[in-house]
């Protein structure tokens, strides 16, 4: 309908408008008096959600970067649609938009449930930003709940750092383990074949082979070390290791670099993992994206001791440089 206004075509002559306001199909002539008709009443209720390239951990800062792959499945109730230009990145034009979706319900409530499911199965893989997880909680708020939202509204949300999707820190760092774990067995298995193609390698020992398929990996996340032990169990079984609790864990990695990790019977998820400079990227599906920081390995041991060893230390004097 906006692209036939554009085109100069008369209101009364375009037929969406002419079925909003209960003429019938056949009828293409009588005259519609837009300040006297009574158009029809909806019968549903439509919420649209704006896919945006920014960065809501950031005060919604626009990203620039590409975007590899989206997937979106429509349905009775929602329908969305996205583009990206042919390098893979938003178009000059789309103002950091990159897609679309929109639910309709009977009732505003039942159309607000429906970008939840919706929005938790968008996969879009790449480096830039988007804040679907983020429009997930959204839905979920009081004040969206009872229409009591405008424009500074949600800005105040982001400005303030409020909306927090929900994650639990033992699933972020058990996940970030997982792609560590997968990424440095990756590396242990090319380094052997590119000797082995090199005539450089004769038959591994056993403390080579132990060495392939038991080691440590380590994830920091909001001031925890968490060191994980790893054992490779089966071509796609790990048995991750922490304290007195071991996790089996059947790992498939997808074609486009996605991992699908099973853990027991009931619980299933897929994780996007970037390396990028500020550390490890994170994306499981429905659930968060997370950026854990890189290790920070200690320069070496301290230079200068001003304290004899078994010495008690007192509070708030200088004990080391």
């Amino acid at each position: 309908a906006q692209l036939q206004v554009l085109m100069g075509i008369p209101l009364s002559n375009i037929p969406q408008i002419r079925n909003f306001n209960g003429k019938a199909p056949e009828d293409t002539t009588s005259p519609i008096d837009f300040m006297q008709d009574t158009y029809v009443h909806p019968t549903k209720h439509v919420i649209a959600a704006r896919i945006i390239a920014e960065n809501p951990d950031d005060g919604l800062k626009p990203t620039t970067d590409k975007i590899e792959r989206i997937k979106f499945q429509n349905s009775v109730s929602r329908w969305g649609y996205f583009s990206v230009d042919a390098k893979d990145g938003i178009h000059e034009y789309a103002d950091l938009q990159f897609g679309y979706v929109f639910v309709h319900g009977k009732t505003r409530e039942e159309a607000r449930m429906a970008p939840v499911l919706s929005l938790r199965n968008i996969d879009v893989v790449g480096t830039t930003r988007d804040p679907v997880e983020y429009l997930v909680e959204l839905f979920g708020m009081n004040f969206f709940i009872g229409n009591i939202i405008d424009t500074a509204w949600l800005d105040d949300l982001f400005k303030a750092k409020s909306v927090i999707p929900k994650c639990d820190k033992s699933d972020v760092a058990f996940y970030a383990d997982v792609f560590r774990a997968m990424k440095s067995l990756k590396s242990k298995d090319a380094k052997i074949l590119a000797s082995l193609g090199k005539d450089q390698l004769g038959l591994p020992s056993a403390t080579a082979f132990a060495a392939l398929n038991a080691f440590p990996v380590e994830i920091a996340f909001e001031g925890t070390k968490y060191t994980f032990q790893l054992k490779h169990a089966d071509i796609d079984l790990l048995l991750f290791s922490i304290g007195k609790r071991t996790i089996k864990a059947k790992i498939l990695e997808r074609p486009e670099g996605s991992y699908f990790v099973s853990i027991g019977v009931n619980k299933a998820v897929m994780t996007f993992d970037t390396e990028e400079v500020l550390g490890l990227r994170l994306h499981m599906k429905g659930m968060a994206t997370i950026t854990l920081p890189p290790l920070v390995q200690p320069l070496g041991a301290v230079p200068r001791v001003q304290r004899q060893d078994r010495a008690l230390l007192a509070g708030r004097r200088s004990h080391g440089e």
